[in-house]
């Protein structure tokens, strides 16, 4: 296996693979961790004074770990393509870990100072500890969903779905239309424009990407917006010269596109 070229990203390659399914599991660990140890800091004040800078310390790492994992999602994204959601909620991660991260600096300071002066917070502590407490759980779901749309970007169609079949069910159908030989011909792909079949033609290649709609990291829109279509040019301006989708692609081939 060759190693990949380098781009002109810091953040895009580590001993010649690609950084961010490293990077990702810092936020994705520690930010869930950080959240509910600030939890209990909320719920057992006694704990707050040996706890409170780790706990803090840790939602800085995860901060600065998710900004990290933005910038080589990024650099990946423009090798294989956007996944979709998951570079949504990698976005919304590290606006979270951020915002938490800062609310648990001022809400430990403002304790800190206030038990150094024998004040007591409190009805503004406790609302302050509720929604600092909301904001923590927030992040932990936030956390759990980035990480589970991450790694079903990857695995998703390789564990759970069946292999795909496109050359046996769609190919008699081509040699009806067109006695017997493998072309097939612009009118026959329009015909299998939906989710229940998607073919697309793609620099003189037909492909069934029927089983793929559901699957496609980016969502299913962006297949079914192509359904039925030269896409040539569309597949061009999303994944041209990138290794990966081609390779995918290949699998779906059932024909070779007609000439007009």
């Amino acid at each position: 296996m060759h190693p990949l070229p380098a781009s002109g990203s810091p953040l895009d390659l580590f001993a010649g693979l690609p950084l961010h399914p490293l990077a990702v599991h810092v936020p994705v660990v520690l930010l869930p961790l950080g959240a509910l140890g600030l939890l209990v800091l909320i719920a057992v004040p006694r704990w707050r004074a040996p706890l409170a800078w780790p706990v803090v310390g840790i939602l800085g790492v995860a901060t600065v770990g998710a900004l990290v994992a933005k910038l080589s999602g990024e650099a990946l994204a423009a090798r294989v393509g956007s996944p979709g959601q998951h570079e949504q909620l990698g976005n919304w991660l590290l606006a979270t870990s951020a915002i938490l991260f800062v609310a648990a600096l001022a809400w430990w300071l403002w304790q800190r100072r206030s038990a150094r002066a024998r004040r007591s917070t409190g009805v503004m502590g406790v609302l302050a500890g509720m929604l600092l407490g909301a904001l923590a759980l927030g992040a932990v779901i936030i956390a759990v969903l980035t990480g589970h749309s991450g790694a079903t970007a990857v695995w998703g169609d390789r564990v759970t779905a069946p292999p795909a079949e496109p050359s046996s069910s769609a190919s008699p159908d081509a040699s009806d239309d067109d006695d017997g030989d493998d072309d097939i011909s612009i009118a026959e792909v329009a015909s299998h424009d939906d989710s229940a079949s998607c073919w697309v033609a793609i620099e003189g290649t037909v492909y069934d990407v029927t089983s793929w709609v559901t699957r496609h990291p980016g969502g299913p829109d962006r297949i079914l917006a192509i359904c039925g279509t030269d896409a040539s040019e569309d597949f061009g301006e999303q994944h041209g010269g990138q290794a990966l989708p081609t390779e995918r692609l290949s699998e779906f081939a059932i024909g070779e596109l007609a000439e007009r």
